[in-house]
């Protein structure tokens, strides 16, 4: 048996919200970025990157990207994907990180990130928004519904995965991405990222009879 360890308790309402936001998003790590590109009604591409975010389902394939409001106004990225309802999400690796983090930047609305980050816009397959020549991976999605997060500013976009695209390295002979190649990116607390650790396998255990 381990030994306990000693246990701090901490109600939420006792924390004001920068402190409960810095100690729960240093507990909900490593969070996968979803570096989400996304075009307006009017064809302005934008780019930006949510740590908010996870698969929810399989067959179909739906992703989960959750964005907030920015100053009580709504991010363009939001805005974009209420009009066109289509988004791309890329996995952020080693070779991006860089580009990733300028695209987080407060630009003006309207801003087209790639031109601000250096990175070229390719069309997407089946959807109107481009995606990231350079980027590793790309999830290609349509809008299922968005859904207002109560009591916050944040929405969650739940989209349906239409085309996948990968780059050859990456993907083993199993048709899995291997994560040693793809080397993703994961977000911490704070200004603190992690890169891809140790990889092992642990089976699950199957009952009996």
């Amino acid at each position: 048996m381990l030994e306990p360890e000693p246990i701090r308790s901490i109600n939420p309402d006792t924390l004001d919200g920068g402190a409960l936001y810095r100690l729960c998003t240093s507990l909900v790590v490593p969070r996968p970025i979803a570096w989400v590109s996304t075009i307006s009604s009017e064809g302005q591409a934008n780019l930006a990157p949510f740590s908010f975010f996870n698969a929810v389902s399989d067959q179909p394939v739906v992703l989960m990207v959750s964005i907030g409001a920015r100053r009580d106004r709504e991010k363009d990225t939001l805005r974009n994907i209420r009009q066109t309802r289509c988004l791309a999400v890329h996995v952020v690796n080693d070779r991006v990180v860089e580009q990733m983090n300028i695209t987080a930047t407060d630009y003006p609305p309207g801003t087209n990130e790639f031109e601000a980050a250096g990175l070229t816009a390719v069309p997407g397959s089946r959807i109107e928004a481009p995606r990231v020549r350079d980027a590793a991976a790309c999830l290609e999605c349509e809008l299922l519904e968005l859904i207002p997060v109560p009591g916050t500013t944040f929405t969650m976009a739940l989209g349906q995965v239409v085309m996948v695209h990968v780059q050859e390295r990456c993907l083993g002979p199993s048709g899995a991405a291997s994560a040693e190649a793809l080397r993703p990116v994961g977000k911490l607390a704070l200004n603190d990222y992690t890169r891809l650790g140790e990889v092992f396998e642990l089976l699950r255990p199957r009952l009996l009879g």
